[in-house]
């Protein structure tokens, strides 16, 4: 008899794989879709295991087409990263099973474990105490500080599952004013973007090539999407801790500092606290900050903001985005 496949949400291909390959015999109490997913289609699966006391949670991740200006990582090369890179040193999901090429569920599918906690980005938008939000802060900054001292062959984005880049990958993102004109011809001519902030985008662009150079040479994990959304934080013993650090498909070989100013980019709306704290945990955790930091980050940081003005995912992120890009130009003067 097939187990049931609740609402229907499920295909199915990736129910029969589930059921019979990645949790065998396992019934499906409950499917629910979790929002976020930008690029890839998340749900949240309740299940019951034959050899489970009780109910488990799990999330099933499928990817859909990659057509994002930004390289992003298959599903084969994410499970390597989680694997084999990213858990030696930071916690991440568990990975249960995979169908990397999508040849029993159809599209390329990751199935892991539910981590419990609290999104970062949620815990700053209730407004920690400046003692809590500094505490947050030194966590996530000693976190990264970690992701960071994983040193890879070379630097570049991981062309396949053994996580050495290619030797003509040596910029991952290289011509920063190039990729900001690619992203502003592509544009949708009747976006939000408007003139001005396009001249502003393009004008922060034309010091890219500086930024990189100093930068370039360094291999170090990156992640690629380090913000609050995509870093999960509990209690433990009274204590903030960082509980899972989720969505690796943009991780590459590089600088942290790309890091560092995703983390920051948004800096202006959390408590202070939180990005002194940030950048002390980082320095405690042996991070490297150069004396230009800030500038360095925040430039290299334009390659997500250029694709994100651009084809923002909706008006409100297009929103905080533009006032980034506008505090960024401001604080240049």
């Amino acid at each position: 008899m097939t187990p049931p496949n609740p609402a229907g949400l499920l295909d199915p291909a990736t129910h029969a794989w589930l059921t019979s390959h990645a949790l065998p015999g396992a019934q499906l109490h409950q499917v629910d879709p979790l929002p976020g997913g930008f690029t890839n289609d998340m749900t949240m699966l309740t299940v019951q295991r034959p050899d489970a006391a009780g109910a488990e949670r799990y999330v099933l991740r499928r990817y859909r087409p990659d057509c994002s200006r930004v390289p992003r990582n298959t599903c084969a090369v994410e499970v390597a990263v989680l694997g084999q890179a990213a858990a030696r040193v930071v916690p991440v999901t568990v990975v249960v099973a995979a169908d990397p090429q999508g040849r029993t569920t159809g599209r390329p599918t990751l199935l892991y474990r539910f981590v419990e906690g609290t999104p970062l980005s949620q815990v700053l938008a209730d407004g920690p105490a400046s003692n809590e939000a500094r505490a947050l802060g030194q966590a996530v900054g000693a976190v990264l500080a970690r992701i960071g001292r994983v040193r890879l062959p070379r630097p570049g984005v991981f062309g396949d599952s053994s996580l050495v880049p290619a030797p003509d990958g040596a910029a991952p993102l290289g011509d920063l004013p190039g990729f900001v004109d690619r992203c502003l011809v592509t544009a949708a001519p009747d976006g939000p973007l408007s003139g001005t902030d396009s001249a502003v985008l393009r004008a922060l662009a034309r010091r890219g090539p500086l930024a990189l150079a100093t930068v370039a040479g360094e291999r170090s994990l990156v992640h690629g999407d380090f913000n609050p959304k995509n870093v999960l934080v509990r209690r433990c013993g009274g204590q903030w801790a960082v509980a899972a650090v989720l969505d690796w498909e943009l991780a590459f070989s590089g600088s942290p500092l790309f890091d560092v100013g995703n983390m920051l980019r948004f800096a202006h709306e959390y408590p202070p606290a939180f990005a002194s704290g940030f950048v002390d945990g980082f320095r405690g955790g042996n991070g490297r900050l150069p004396a230009d930091w800030l500038r360095l980050s925040r430039t290299l940081d334009l390659f997500a903001l250029a694709d994100i003005l651009t084809a923002p995912p909706d008006q409100a992120y297009f929103a905080r985005a533009r006032t980034a890009l506008r505090r960024s130009a401001a604080d240049r003067h």
